[in-house]
Parts: structure tokens; sequence; C-alpha cells
């Protein structure tokens, strides 16, 4: 009896200093608590407990490293900012409601593709009147995007070979979805990224110039999750293209995966090429080998 209770004390303890990195002290000093008040069976509840909490912050780690992964790729770490948009932005944290209805309306006669952020900051003005004009502008622009996707997706039923009809069609439907006009949980955002794959699809079939479009459809393949589609691609690209583009497609598809193994064999590989990496190619596989 006194030995159990002995092997009792020291366990109950080592529950205290369990994830000391990972717990603060007052959940490990309830952890203590339930394993010293209930023998054996608060030994395994605290276990359990952990390991459920260490794998579901495994996983909102791996959730945060695929969000700075996506802001990699989309290179938004670099992309300028328009110089217009940050006096439109600026304004509508001005009380003066005049000055922010005839920025917003300025904006609205000018091409305010580029301004849905703030302008769906606008929406959520106190002015009525100011946040009118945002939804309106942000209607505008809707509409455009209809229209133009409207009329090529016409003249893309009819012919689905014509390279530059293709090319055309590709840029509007990539430009709609990086407006930002659509929400990623939307149906019809998903109607629209399985379109631009299948268009691009049929520009790998009939052009000369690949590699763009390798990326691209790898891209947004790996946006829906689409792995074993993503894979294939892939594959074909870095088969066809020995480039900085079809390695780091490659790579990121090892790394979303978790194969190391194949992910080492490809790195070395891309080492041992005479391949010339760019700032962002750099910037990216830093990012893998500290998150690694």
């Amino acid at each position: 009896m006194v030995l159990f209770i002995k092997i009792h004390l020291v366990t109950s303890v080592f529950m205290f200093f369990l994830g000391i990195n990972k717990i603060n002290k007052q959940e490990r000093f309830c952890n203590f608590m339930i394993t010293l008040f209930f023998p054996i069976v608060g030994h395994w509840v605290v276990l359990i407990l952990y390991l459920l909490r260490d794998k579901k912050v495994k996983n909102i780690e791996m959730e945060d490293m695929e969000e700075q992964l996506h802001i990699l790729f989309t290179d938004r770490f670099s992309r300028e900012r328009d110089t217009r948009i940050v006096p439109l932005e600026e304004t509508l944290f001005m009380n003066d409601t005049k000055v922010k209805r005839y920025q917003l309306l300025d904006a609205m006669k000018r091409d305010s593709s580029g301004y849905i952020d703030v302008l769906k900051i606008a929406l959520r003005d106190e002015d009525v009147e100011t946040s009118h004009y945002a939804a309106s502008a942000i209607d505008k622009i809707k509409r455009e995007f209809d229209l133009k996707l409207q009329q090529f997706s016409v003249e893309y039923e009819k012919n689905k070979k014509e390279e530059k009809l293709l090319i055309g069609y590709s840029d509007i439907l990539e430009e709609y979805i990086n407006s930002k006009l659509l929400d990623e949980e939307e149906h019809e955002y998903k109607i629209i990224i399985g379109t631009h794959i299948q268009v691009l699809e049929n520009i790998l079939k009939v052009t000369q110039n690949k590699e763009i479009y390798y990326k691209k459809i790898i891209d947004l393949l790996f946006t829906i999750k689409d792995l074993e589609r993503a894979n294939k691609y892939c594959k074909e690209f870095i088969k066809n293209y020995k480039t900085e583009n079809a390695y780091i497609s490659n790579l990121r598809y090892y790394f979303v995966v978790r194969d190391k193994e194949n992910f080492q064999k490809c790195f070395d590989e891309l080492l041992k090429s005479s391949i010339k990496l760019s700032n962002k190619g750099i910037e990216i596989i830093r990012f893998w080998l500290e998150a690694s």
C-alpha cells in the first residue's frame, strides 16, 4: 500500500511537469490535482486530454504554416499597394462624411476592382450614405465581372481550342478570383475555381508555352485542396520543365503532404542543378526549412 502511494505521488508530480513547454502553470496544476485525487483513472484522463490538446495545437500550427505559405505563393509579402488605395483607406477613418463620400464616388468613376478590401471596410461605415456608395461600387464591379465572364463563357463553349480566347478567359477568371469579391466558402467561388481549372487544362493542350499554366493550375488545385490532381500535374511539370517553378511546385506538394523523404530528394536535386533561384524562391525554401 505504501509503495502504491509512493508511485502514485511520483506519477502525479510527473503529470504536473507534463507538457511544461506547452501548457501554462495553472493547467499543469489542475492536471496534478486530477491525478492526485483520482488514482489511475485520473492519469488516463490527463494523458488523453494532453494528447488531444497536442494534436489540436499541431493542427493549428499546420494551418498557420499553410496560411504563411499561401501568403508567400500569392506574393502578398512583396506586392506594392496601389498608391491611390492608401488615401482612400485613410479617408474612411476620418469623421468628415463629405470627404468619404467624395472619395468613394471618385473611386467608382475609375476601375475600382483594386479597392475591394477598402470598399468592404466602407460597407460597415456608420454613415449610411457612405456604406450605400460602397455597396453600389461592389455591385458595379461584380456586374462588370459577370458580364465579361458570360461573354467569354459563350465563346468558350463554341470553341475550346482557340488559344487566344482561352487565355483571355483564364485572365478574367483569375482576376475575378483574386478580386476577393467572392467568399471562399461560397458555392459560386468553387464553381469559378473549377471553371478556371478546366480552362487551364484546355490551354495546356494547345499552347507551346506550358510552364506558366502548369504553375497556375497547380496553385488552384492547392487552393481547393485537390492534392491528388495537384500531384499529377506536379509530376508532369517537373518532367517537362526543370525550372524553379517546377521544383517549387513539387516541394510544395511534398511539404503539404508531409513527405519528408521525397521533399529532401527533390530539394537535393534542386541544389545539384544549375538553376539560379529568385529571391521569392529563396524566401519560400527558407520558410520550408525553418518549418521542418
